[in-house]
């Protein structure tokens, strides 16, 4: 008997698993007007309940990267305090004002004041104040782009409360930074009175000391002694006390490996090894007219930098750009009716599908 080398089989071809694949797609295209039906009227049925649920509007503000001097300027030093600050958590070893202005925006107390301002745990239907936090975080979102803008959304059932709850987080973040700002200036302003206070004490002292040593050794003050030698030491030393005041002023709330500690640090190292090698000075009467002159001088920089913390302390400018302020949404944010129809019809017609297939049998035993 001979065989017929490519002969075809008659029977249905089936997959590896016993699923006869051909037979099913045959039952569902028999059935396709009902898988359609069903399908249509999930998508009905999803767009009608979709049209009966709250609808809620997103309304965004924008503002322009913050500078460092709107955080903390005072002796010119840099805003990092508000690393040493639980209430915004932990910002990393490395950190810019856009992180610390986030960091803001995201904390317990920018959004407790919304909390109170719009009076959320009626709007909301909640009677406990964590659940109302919890549930504003859920509809607010503060996202930090690549050029340093950050942006500031919320969304609410009333489209002008949204608009007005987004620019109320950014007026609460200014009114925070502007507060921490007074606050250090007047720190700033106590210390430098103090110091100012001390310094004209000693002043006064070394000028009788001098006057003094003129009247007993019937000494006139010599050209030759305002030579650069005195001068050099005079200001050197009086840049040194300044460094070490400004040094006192970090770390009353900076910590000691913060970079603005470091460099103020670094550079009155490389002061001190300056005046070190400086010439020794020859007479009793040089060194009182240097010490004499370093007080002058050093009086003079503390008095400009306690004036500069008395602007600081009473400054109110502000400390946030906007650059696009929340304006109430036109068109809704969710819910999207056609996106929820679309994903109910793939539900239904996957389902339809694999129900009209079963019920007719496609699945057959796996051959031995």
């Amino acid at each position: 008997m001979s065989v017929r080398p490519f002969e075809r089989s008659s029977e249905p071809a089936e997959s590896a698993s016993g699923v006869d694949l051909r037979t099913m797609g045959r039952q569902v295209w028999r059935e396709r007007a009902r898988v359609g039906a069903v399908t249509l009227a999930a998508m009905l049925l999803t767009l009608g309940i979709a049209f009966l649920l709250p609808k809620w509007y997103r309304a965004t503000a924008v503002i322009l990267p913050p500078e460092e001097a709107d955080l903390l300027s005072n002796l010119t030093m840099a805003g990092r305090a508000l690393s040493k600050f639980p209430t915004f958590g932990e910002l990393g070893e490395y950190f810019t004002p856009a992180d610390i202005f986030k960091a803001i925006l995201k904390s317990r107390t920018v959004q407790e004041s919304v909390v109170d301002q719009f009076q959320l745990m009626k709007v909301y239907h909640l009677g406990s104040r964590e659940k109302t936090l919890k549930a504003l975080g859920r509809n607010t979102g503060v996202k930090l782009a690549p050029d340093g803008t950050i942006t500031v959304s919320v969304e609410d059932r009333d489209p002008k409360r949204a608009a007005a709850m987004a620019m109320a987080m950014l007026e609460s973040l200014d009114r925070y930074n502007i507060e921490k700002r007074n606050t250090q200036a007047h720190r700033t302003r106590v210390f430098l009175e103090r110091r100012v206070a001390e310094t004209d004490s000693l002043l006064r002292a070394n000028e009788k000391a001098l006057r003094e040593y003129q009247e007993s050794h019937h000494a006139v003050v010599p050209a030759s002694l305002s030579s650069a030698d005195v001068s050099a030491s005079a200001n050197l030393m009086a840049q040194k006390i300044a460094l070490e005041v400004r040094l006192g002023v970090l770390r009353s709330y900076l910590r000691e490996d913060n970079e603005q500690v470091v460099q103020t640090l670094n550079e009155l190292e490389q002061l001190n090894r300056r005046i070190g090698a400086l010439p020794a000075l020859q007479t009793a009467l040089q060194r009182l007219i240097r010490d004499t002159r370093v007080q002058e001088q050093l009086y003079l920089l503390l008095t400009a930098e306690l004036e500069h913390a008395r602007i600081q302390e009473t400054q109110d400018t502000p400390t946030v750009q906007v650059l696009d302020p929340a304006v109430p949404p036109e068109r809704h944010s969710r819910p999207r009716k056609l996106l929820l129809a679309l994903a109910a019809g793939v539900l239904a017609f996957a389902g339809s599908a694999l129900y009209v297939a079963l019920r007719g049998g496609s699945v057959m035993p796996a051959r031995s």
